[in-house]
Order: structure tokens, then C-alpha cells, then sequence
């Protein structure tokens, strides 16, 4: 039997790495040890794993390679070092490596920390789409290495299984209900603006609450690395009246159920976008700063709406009635054909 060694730091590395332990079990070919970072250990509770920190030392990752002695590394791309000190020791113990990418953006960033040349890497890399591999390959990656599998998670919450189990329901009329999904503004390449774009949108909301006569209730979900909440607290201030709720979500409050007990979602472009669209929630994209053309696709194919930032836009845009209706079987295949990757690699097919 083949080992696995599994690892993965952050939450979108964890939810598509995670989406293939099940795959590799029904294969009957492997043993997997698997290591997940804080914030992707809620995907793998159910499993045996060992906890492994963002930052790690080579000498750390060594241990780890030499004790379990896999036979093949499937890793995702955190933005710490972890995934990447194991992908440069398999590098220079010829051990497979398989990466699943998890989003359309930062390709280089992701391999910050490699010791070795982008274009000389071994890793097989696992990818959403063929616009994403176009721009990995105009970014310095090797065609060869680059393997559209399609997007592993989306294909298994779009598909319906297993839907997020546990989520519970408020059982309260989810009209005019609305999720705002935050981020800090720099992390998505937004460093010099003059007006918040929440307080642009709570404007186009506060005019269409007076248009309509409605009531409109607003729940702000906070990034997890969104500490600085100060601004984000004024702006909503400024908008509260008798016809807008406006609440920040808990720290603990979990995105699934927020999701899943709103009527419409808005945010700038995170996976969480695409988990509303699995759940059929109205989802609105604020173009806030210029993405990938990979990134633009695959939200338009998901049924996520994208606006400028601009107050009459998002009026317009929110006083129509009717969401786009997902397209049935999107992202099918996603996890069989990662595992199949997996599989040609050990010559095992």
C-alpha cells in the first residue's frame, strides 16, 4: 500500500485537499497521514491528522518526510512556508508532489518559498480551469506540469453531496436579507481609495430600503484575518435607521449558516461567494480591483453577479428580482480527476 503524506495550512488549500481524502480511501491504495494548519483543521475533524503551524523550519519538515517516508505529497498553497519546505524536499528526493490549486490569483506567490526555479519544478500541479493554466504558463510555469483536473471542492458541494451537514437553519423569512463578506481591503490589492466600498454599498441599500418601503437587514461577516474593524464599525454606524439593520456577525458565527440563512450574499471574490452559489443564494461580486480573466470566468459560469463600485449600479442591480439559476453539473469531475492524477503519478492505473 502507497503512503500519502497530506498537507495543507490555510482554509481554501484545506477545503480542496481535504475534498479528496475520501476519493483516495475508496482507491484501497493508500495510507494517509494527514497535516493541517489552524484554520483548515474544521475540515478534517472527522480524520486523524496532526496539527502543523504556517511557518515551519526545513529541519521540521525533514523529520516529518523521513519518519513517514511517503511515497507521494499532495499539498495545497498556503501563504505561509509549511507546504512549501515539504514540496523542496520532495524536489530533492525525487518523491512525487502533487499541488492543488484553490483559486484563480497569485500563482508565483504561492511558490514564494520554493529552493528551486519555477520553470525546473517537479510538482504536478492540479488546476481549475484552461484559462487558469494559460496564465500559469504566461507566468513562467511549465505547460507539462500543469494538469486541468477542475476545482475538487466546488465539484463536491455544487454536486450535492453531503451539502454542509449541520447547518442550521433560523427558520426566519430570509427576504431582504443580506450578507456582506468582508476582507481587508489590502489583502485584495486595495491600497489607496477615497470611500469604503461597504459604505457604497450600504448607501445603494439604504436607497433602495426607502424605494421599497422594506425593511433590509445587513450582516457583516469579518474576515478571519480582519482585526482592524474600527472603519468598518463607523461606516455601519452612519447607515443604521428604521429601515437597515446592520449587525457584525460573531467571531465564532459560522460563514455556512450565514450563508445559508441570507436571502442575497455580497462580497469581493472569495471562495465563500461560490459556496452561496452552491446553495442557490443570490451572489454579487463588488469589482473592486482588477482579477485574473480566469477568475472573472469562473464566477460568470457559477452565476455570481459582478458590479462596479458605484451606488446607482448596486441599486440598480439589487432592485431586480430574479438571481441567475445555476447551470446544472458545473464542476463535475473535479475530484475524480485529481485522484486519477494521483494515480498516473504511482503508476497505479
Amino acid at each position: 500500500m502507497k503512503k500519502a503524506l497530506l498537507v495543507f495550512d490555510d482554509p481554501g488549500g484545506g477545503l480542496v485537499v481535504s475534498s479528496l481524502i475520501e476519493e483516495l480511501k475508496k482507491t484501497g491504495l493508500f495510507e494517509m497521514e494527514i497535516y493541517s494548519g489552524k484554520l483548515s483543521e474544521q475540515f478534517v475533524n472527522s480524520y486523524s491528522y496532526k496539527k502543523i503551524e504556517s511557518q515551519i523550519t526545513e529541519s521540521k519538515a525533514e523529520e516529518i518526510i523521513s519518519e513517514i517516508a511517503p511515497d507521494i505529497l499532495i499539498t495545497a498553497t498556503g501563504s505561509g512556508n509549511a507546504e512549501q519546505e515539504f514540496r523542496n524536499i520532495a524536489f530533492r528526493k525525487n518523491i512525487k508532489s502533487i499541488v492543488i490549486l484553490d483559486f484563480w490569483k497569485d500563482y508565483k506567490r504561492r511558490w514564494k518559498y520554493a529552493t528551486y526555479e519555477i520553470g525546473k519544478m517537479k510538482d504536478k500541479i492540479c488546476v481549475m480551469d484552461n484559462a487558469v493554466k494559460e496564465e500559469m504558463i504566461s507566468d513562467g510555469f511549465p505547460d507539462e506540469n500543469i494538469i486541468v483536473t477542475g476545482h475538487p471542492y466546488l465539484d463536491k458541494i455544487f454536486n450535492k453531496e453531503n451539502l454542509y451537514p449541520g447547518i442550521i437553519n433560523s427558520e426566519k423569512s430570509l427576504r431582504n436579507r443580506i450578507l456582506f463578506l468582508s476582507q481587508p481591503l489590502n489583502i485584495i490589492g486595495v491600497t489607496d481609495y477615497e470611500i469604503h466600498p461597504l459604505e457604497i454599498l450600504l448607501e445603494a441599500i439604504k436607497k433602495l430600503s426607502e424605494v421599497r418601503n422594506e425593511i433590509y437587514t445587513i450582516t457583516i461577516k469579518p474576515h478571519p484575518s480582519e482585526i482592524k474593524l474600527k472603519e468598518l464599525e463607523i461606516i455601519s454606524e452612519k447607515y443604521k435607521n428604521d429601515l437597515t439593520e446592520i449587525r457584525f456577525a460573531d467571531a465564532g458565527e459560522d460563514v455556512k449558516n450565514l450563508i445559508y440563512n441570507s436571502e442575497t450574499v455580497i462580497g469581493y471574490n472569495t471562495i465563500a461567494m461560490f459556496e452561496a452559489r452552491a446553495l442557490n443564494k443570490r451572489t454579487i461580486s463588488l469589482n473592486v480591483v482588477k482579477v485574473n480573466v480566469s477568475l472573472t470566468k469562473a464566477m460568470q459560469t457559477a452565476g455570481i453577479e459582478i458590479t462596479d463600485v458605484k451606488k446607482e449600479e448596486i441599486f440598480i442591480l439589487l432592485n431586480e428580482t430574479e438571481a441567475v439559476e445555476i447551470i446544472p453539473n458545473i464542476y463535475k469531475g473535479g475530484r475524480e480527476n485529481c485522484v486519477q492524477v494521483i494515480l498516473n503519478e504511482l503508476n497505479l492505473n
